[in-house]
């Protein structure tokens, strides 16, 4: 090629990175080894169906079909020759390429698109994990059945708890807490899978994933790799394109379910669904309480808060055993004036044969086989008195066990 000589633009194009020169040009968020934005070729809202392979040095749409390398980038996005996109990389990578006078400064990337729908689930999705025989056979919902050291009212609120938040069973094993939000819509579902001893089983092959993530998998017919890349198998339900799916907290929908005149529950959020679900069921009374999970200190964001601090609800954080510092200074990030931090689960109950990682509900289940055959929560707060600090701060009634029970 005249003016540029071959060693000079093997070494731009040795220097030049596809991630990067696309990124002149696309908003790209990391995915794994891969990189993933709007398509710049056409009209597109999903930030996924443009996929950019840095080991491969190249890109490709899946559903315009565009693809190419950096070369093949630039001349069909810039509409630069071959000459100059050596001399546009040339300027990027501060290689000298000849005395042909470039000066090529890239446009601003494109505007963001517009958002896309929120995706909302069919509910007979969640029905058909829901029947007996799905739940009768959930490694999780045995354990919490068998588990001997409930008293008579803890005993009663089980069936009733599973029920209240949905727990479903899949057919490959999972657990799955599916995920409604405030306003009663169905976002997604978490899967996780639980040994017959109630703990996660992060060893068995496809231990956990979402609902919505399933819905866009599918197995290439020609390679026969599992990808969720276009076309997707259940458009019906979820098309990427066209709709966002959004994670939110587990038992948010219960919000309002018991909200009586004048008076509205304190929020106990922890960690973990299983946690939030065996909280309920130990200390529930869901007229002045009630126990979410967020999934992940990650996923404690404002926006999130977002229909608790709307309604300008009472929030307590409970962190397991490993977590107490990081959720404090999470707390105090939320700026919200009605949010406190209570240890007392995983401090004063907690015991060395606990372990340092272990969560409120290793604790509690513990201590309730310790304090048997106590039953009622005056007999808990009697036996143990550190109790009655977080049965004042929750609002727990102070009654006869035949008396108790879970408004409906």
């Amino acid at each position: 090629m005249p003016g540029i000589d071959k060693i000079i633009i093997d070494r731009v194009l040795e220097a030049a990175k596809i991630e990067e020169v696309v990124g002149e040009f696309v908003t790209l968020k990391k995915k794994g080894v891969r990189y993933i934005g709007c398509c710049p070729f056409h009209k597109d809202r999903h930030a996924g169906s443009f996929v950019v392979y840095p080991a491969k040095e190249c890109y490709k749409c899946f559903v315009c079909g565009a693809k190419g390398g950096v070369i093949e980038f630039l001349k069909n996005h810039q509409h630069l020759t071959f000459p100059d996109a050596i001399r546009w990389l040339g300027k990027k990578y501060n290689i000298e390429t000849d005395m042909t006078n470039f000066n090529y400064t890239p446009p601003p990337p494109r505007p963001a698109p517009p958002p896309l729908d929120l995706l909302v689930l069919p509910k007979h999705l969640m029905a058909g994990t829901q029947t007996q025989q799905a739940i009768e056979s959930d490694n999780l919902v045995k354990w919490i059945r068998n588990n001997i050291y409930w008293d008579t009212v803890q005993r009663k609120r089980v069936e009733e708890m599973i029920g209240l938040y949905n727990i479903g069973h899949g057919k490959n094993g999972h657990t799955i807490f599916w995920q409604i939000d405030e306003k009663g819509q169905l976002r997604t579902g978490k899967m996780m899978k639980y040994r017959t001893d109630g703990h996660r089983d992060k060893q068995a092959s496809w231990n956990f994933d979402f609902i919505h993530a399933t819905l866009r998998r599918h197995r290439d017919p020609v390679t026969g790799e599992v990808t969720d890349e276009p076309p997707y198998p259940y458009p019906h339900l979820y098309d990427p394109d066209k709709q966002e799916a959004q994670v939110t907290f587990f038992g948010l929908h219960l919000l309002d379910k018991w909200k009586r005149k004048g008076i509205d529950q304190t929020v106990c959020i922890v960690e973990s669904e299983k946690t939030a679900l065996l909280m309920a069921i130990a200390y529930g009374n869901n007229a002045k309480q009630i126990w979410i999970a967020c999934g992940g200190l990650e996923m404690l964001t404002r926006e999130r808060l977002k229909p608790l601090t709307d309604q300008h609800r009472r929030i307590i954080l409970y962190p397991d055993r490993d977590g107490i510092d990081k959720w404090r200074i999470k707390a105090e990030q939320l700026h919200y004036d009605r949010i406190t931090l209570d240890t007392t689960p995983v401090t004063k109950w907690w015991k060395p044969e606990d372990g340092e990682k272990a969560d409120i509900a290793d604790v509690v289940i513990r201590a309730i086989n310790e304090s048997q055959p106590i039953t009622t929560i005056e007999e808990v707060a009697e036996a143990m008195p550190e109790t009655k600090e977080l049965i004042d701060k929750l609002n727990l009634e102070v009654t006869d066990d035949k008396e108790r029970h879970t408004p409906e």
